[in-house]
This record gives C-alpha cells, structure tokens and sequence, in this order.
C-alpha cells in the first residue's frame, strides 16, 4: 500500500470537506438530481420520521411482499452500494409504529441476516425508535411475522447481540436474524472509543457470513449514524480484499454515498469520527503489510505468543543479585524445555594493569584470554546439581532458559563493569578460531 493511499489523513480540512459536502447535497436537491417523489406522496409522507429525509427515488427500497393486500411499496429506506458495486447495505430510518410491517417486510423480502441499529428507542426524553423485537421469551405478533428473542447478550459495554427467529404467516420456516445495538451514541454526536464500533462491524460481518443479502443498518433518521458504520465498513471491505484505489478520498467516498441516500455522515463531528476511524484502521494495515513490520513481528513472535511473558517472571530473584555474579538474560520468557546450548569458549575479563611489585609476585604464567570450556551436564566430576545448572550460592538461581542467546556466569568471582565480564559465548555455525580482536581487550 503506497504512502499516497493514505496522504489524505494529512491534507483533509474536517471543515472545509464537511463545508463542500453540504453544498453538493444542497445543489443535489436544488437541480433534482436526487429526486424523492415517491416518499413526497400523500400517502407516503406519513411514514418519514422526519419530513427532510425521504428517501430518495433512485435507490429507494422497493417492497413487494403483501402489496396484494393492499400494503404498499414505499418505505424510507435506501440501497447503498458496497465496496463490490453491489447492493451491500440498507440505509433505513428506525420503524415509526405504522411502519413497524413494512420493516420485517423488508427484512424478510430481502432476506436480512444482521440488522445494525446506532440507536436507542428513546434518547433524551425523545422517542427515537419503535421496538420492533421482544424484549422476553414471548413471541411478538406484527402481522403475518412471528418473531421470537431466542438469545441476548451483552458483546461489549456498548453493544448488545440479540439472535431473533422470524417467522412468517404461521409457516414452519424459521429465518435466524442477529441485531447489533449500539446502546451509548449520541443522536448528532460521535461514540467515544471507534473500536467499540470496528469490534461491532466485525461481528456483523462474522454473522452475516459470505452471503450475498445486504446489511440493514439504521438510527433515528438512518443518515447520520446509520451513515458512519456503512462507509466504516465500505473501507474495511476494501483493506480486506486490497483494492483501496491510489486515489482514494474519504471526501468523494461521502459524496458517493450522499447520491443514494440524504444527509448521510450528518455532521461536522460524525465525519471527524470517521476520518479517525478510517485513519486507524489504514494504520493497523499498513503494520500488518508492511515487510519491515511483518520482519519485526516474526523477530519478535516469541515475546509476544503470550501477553504474560512481558510480566516479570516470579523465578527472577526479588532482591538484587550481589555484586560479582552475573545473571542469564530475562528477555526471553521463561521455559524450562530448553536444553543450555553448547559453549566453546570463556571469554577472561583482563584486570587493571599491575604495579611491578604485583608482577614480581604473580606466578609466570597468566590466565590466557580465553580458555575451552564444555557444558556443565559434559564436564568429567561434575556435581549433579551442578550439571543440572544449580549454583552453590546465596544468590537464587535464575530459572530462564539457556538457550543460545542467554547468559550464565562462570565465576563466582566474575567481575562486573565494562565490556570484560565472564561470559559463556554460544558456538558459532561452523569451525573457526577466536577472533583476532580479543587480543586487544
């Protein structure tokens, strides 16, 4: 994914885009481009919660079922294209109570699978959505549907599944139908967390499998909310099957969605929460993408196969360890599985230059730079618990692993500061000697 794909999360003006969207719509209405006559009827016009959003007439839902007994075909609902091209989503306003029929007659002619609902039935005093599913074991009669709360659970502090099995006109088929509820989004307003709302997204579309039905997706108004989770999800639909377009714009993306249903992404604050959202999610797929990320992860894979191994290991000394000893590496989560690897070599630390009485009275020869050291399980006479990697010391011993990278003293009398402390070196790949430079230290 080149940098340019997302150069806009930098250069977009929240108010300037939200300023230009605004007079698109309103040019929009003023030249009919998007016409809404249907939902201007007489009859029709009862039936729009709110008298400035009606649905348009290009992409507006179209009911067919019960229009034999005189139910008609009009409902405040509209089609919106998916990141596909295909009619992934319905954008509805919340059911009115006369409207409650022509709902389930959409869910079930259109064979809804997941319903997304960013609204509670009543907010602020005001009532902003009829109940359209019991609320316990016994069944809800709307007409010829049937609809029965079968489970209901709480998949976040903010959101509420519900599975509901529909029937219709006392048939035996029972249709399974989830509902996502966003309890605590403001009407006009904003959530407070977006990955309270990618984690509902992502159940939704968990639920709703690789069927090719649309997603039902409503508020109070079905533009401002309901508008946010669709493109939030159009976007993610792109990451998913990499077709996120060079020139990408979350601008034109709105004004798209704008053209087949009004006022979507309604404010100012909506579409700074989604430029957010978006935002993060382009982030999380760039790090999942990226080669140097994905080399990174895979280094790093053994750090984080378990959250707890970041934790300090209880086996770690709780006070610490007294001066002259040196302790294995506690970057590696502890394992007790991991054999000491093989070791060929100690490197000696070389003391402070000495007087020359010291040297009158050391012996000839000195402790070479380094010496041929095996494992201690592999030294003649070693002590059981020796070989067993315990030290006879007041210093607990370290439980970490020993394995090719880790460390373990070899002295008692290990000298600690600088770069010349005792150390096991782990055997190299292949036969050589001992580096040159080692006669300098």
């Amino acid at each position: 994914m080149a940098a340019r794909q997302v150069s806009f999360i930098v250069t977009d003006c929240h108010y300037l885009l939200t300023v230009d969207i605004r007079a698109c719509s309103a040019a929009w209405r003023t030249n009919n481009v998007c016409s809404a006559e249907a939902g201007s009827l007489p009859s029709n016009v009862r039936k729009n919660r709110y008298k400035d959003v009606v649905a348009y007439d290009q992409t507006r839902v179209i009911l067919s079922l019960l229009q034999e007994e005189g139910h008609g075909d009009y409902i405040n609902g509209n089609f919106i294209r998916g990141a596909d091209g295909s009619q992934a989503y319905i954008a509805t306003q919340g059911p009115l109570p006369h409207t409650l029929l022509d709902f389930w007659r959409l869910v079930w002619e259109f064979g809804v699978k997941v319903i997304l609902m960013a609204c509670r039935e009543t907010e602020n005093g005001r009532k902003k959505c009829e109940r359209y599913w019991p609320q316990e074991k016994k069944p809800l009669q709307i007409g010829p549907f049937c609809i029965t709360l079968t489970k209901e659970a709480a998949l976040n502090a903010d959101v509420i599944l519900r599975t509901l099995a529909v029937s219709f006109q006392k048939s035996q088929e029972f249709r399974s139908v989830h509902q996502l509820q966003y309890m605590s989004w403001p009407d006009r307003g904003v959530p407070s967390n977006p990955d309270t709302v990618l984690t509902m997204i992502e159940e939704a579309r968990r639920l709703h499998g690789p069927s090719p039905r649309p997603l039902c997706v409503h508020c109070s108004a079905g533009c401002g909310r309901t508008g946010v989770l669709c493109t939030i999800d159009y976007v993610r639909q792109l990451l998913l099957t990499q077709t996120i377009p060079a020139s990408f714009s979350l601008c034109d993306l709105v004004l798209e969605m704008r053209t087949q249903r009004p006022s979507f992404v309604q404010t100012e604050e909506q579409y700074g929460f989604l430029h957010h959202t978006v935002a993060q999610m382009l982030h999380s797929a760039l790090q999942r993408t990226s080669p140097l990320c994905q080399n990174l992860k895979e280094n790093c894979a053994p750090l984080y196969d378990d959250a707890l191994s970041l934790r300090t290991s209880p086996a770690l000394p709780a006070s610490p360890c007294p001066p002259g000893r040196v302790l294995r590496s506690s970057s590696m989560p502890a394992t007790q599985s991991l054999a000491m690897a093989d070791t060929y070599a100690v490197v000696h630390r070389r003391g402070t230059p000495a007087t020359a009485r010291e040297k009158s009275e050391r012996p000839a020869v000195e402790t070479p730079l380094y010496s041929q050291v095996a494992p201690r399980a592999q030294q003649p006479g070693a002590h059981p618990e020796q070989a067993q990697g315990a030290r006879p010391s007041s210093c607990p011993a370290d439980q970490s692993p020993t394995g090719p990278d880790a460390y373990e003293d070899v002295a008692d009398r290990a000298q600690t500061g600088g770069l010349g402390f005792n150390l096991r070196i782990g055997r190299p790949k292949g036969p050589r000697n001992p580096p040159a430079e080692w006669t300098r230290l």
